[in-house]
């Protein structure tokens, strides 16, 4: 969907990226400026270049698009915290934001660009010999929520559970547990006994049969 963004009259355009990450219910606010940023009662902790953002793709109708972020300069005693976050399924809100000529910020020029649920991440770690130092990367994709809702699995399993969530009292699944496993050789003789013998076959008593219709048909 379209978005408005008031045009900007002078030729240096003073700006920066919001980001609101909500991981399991703990929200980080986090901006590429280069100083604090207050907004909506939030305040963002710069991080300059070390934070970056992927293009965002915007269409005149609604489409499908993820967007990866990448945070550097993160130090090697945050990496087991960050493994041990859960970070897969969080949400994450991108604005844009447009200073003022003395970067102070106007609420009415800040724009949210995407809003997804982070499906994947990944740590890079690049150790430099000579120099000794390491440099931590964390990439996190992210999922639009047009992306989410058309992967959404509809319909219901073939199980009791899921039929009585439904249609409380329904007994038509009842019985997949039990036949679950069970192997049904369709076609195969019957070997049961008694004096049913499915399949007809090619036996005598398939001749009988024909001989018996062809002697009522004689006496007709």
């Amino acid at each position: 969907m379209a978005t408005t963004i008031t045009p900007v009259q002078d030729n240096n355009i003073k700006h920066a990226v919001l980001i609101d990450l909500d991981l399991d219910g703990n929200v980080y606010y986090i901006s590429s400026a280069f100083q604090e940023v207050t907004y909506s009662g939030n305040t963002y902790q710069q991080l300059g270049s070390f934070l970056q953002v992927g293009e965002m793709a915007e269409d005149i109708k609604t489409t499908n698009g993820d967007l990866a972020i990448s945070l550097s300069g993160v130090e090697a005693t945050y990496l087991s915290d960050i493994l041990t976050t859960p970070i897969k399924g969080g949400v994450a809100s991108v604005y844009r934001a447009f200073f003022n000529d003395d970067y102070t910020l106007d609420s009415a020029n800040v724009y949210q660009r995407f809003k997804g649920v982070i499906t994947n991440f990944v740590v890079e770690e690049d150790f430099d010999i000579l120099e000794g130092n390491d440099t931590n990367t964390i990439s996190v994709s992210c999922a639009s929520i047009n992306t989410i809702l058309e992967n959404k699995i509809a319909g219901q399993r073939t199980n009791p559970a899921d039929r009585n969530k439904y249609y409380p009292g329904d007994q038509t699944f009842d019985r997949v547990p039990d036949l679950m496993g069970v192997n049904f050789d369709f076609g195969k003789e019957y070997s049961g006994g008694g004096g049913y013998q499915g399949g007809g076959g090619r036996g005598g008593g398939g001749r009988d049969r024909g001989g018996g219709r062809s002697r009522n048909i004689q006496e007709r």
